[in-house]
Formats: C-alpha cells, structure tokens, sequence
C-alpha cells in the first residue's frame, strides 16, 4: 500500500489556529476526528488535548485559518512562531 494511501499517516491541508494568551492550539479543519496541539507560550511545551480550551470574557482567543506549521524559534526576547 502506498504511505500516501494510509489514512494514519493524512496530512492537514487547512487548519485553525487560537491565540489563547497562555498557549496556542492548532486544530485541524479537514473534517478528521484528530486531535489538536497545544503550545504553550510560556516554556514551549507541545501536547496532544482532545478538544478545545474553553472560551472566556477573560480569555477572547484570536482565530485564524493557518496552512501549516514549520516550527518554532526562542529569541533572547520571547518565544515566537515563524
């Protein structure tokens, strides 16, 4: 079987991005049943959660569409994706 047949393996063309202030989660818009990353904006850390952080008049994300993920850069200032 060709590794682009295997449903395992299934990329996400279009993704959704929430700017949360402590972390940022990248759920996948394709449809799948996936899970979404989370990275946290104060050490970097990455993880697998099941469904989105809830939403709050204290914790209004920012969302936007994203096409991919190349990874992530710590500068001397911050910590910022690229």
């Amino acid at each position: 079987m060709a590794e682009k047949d295997n449903p395992s393996k299934k990329l996400c063309a279009q993704m959704r991005l929430w700017e949360f202030p402590d972390q940022y989660v990248i759920e996948p818009t394709d449809g799948s049943s996936g899970s979404c990353l989370s990275v946290s904006r104060t050490d970097g850390s990455m993880k697998h959660i099941d469904e989105i952080p809830e939403c709050s008049s204290l914790r209004v994300p920012k969302i936007q569409t994203v096409f991919g993920v190349i990874g992530t850069l710590k500068l001397l200032a911050g910590k910022f994706r690229i």
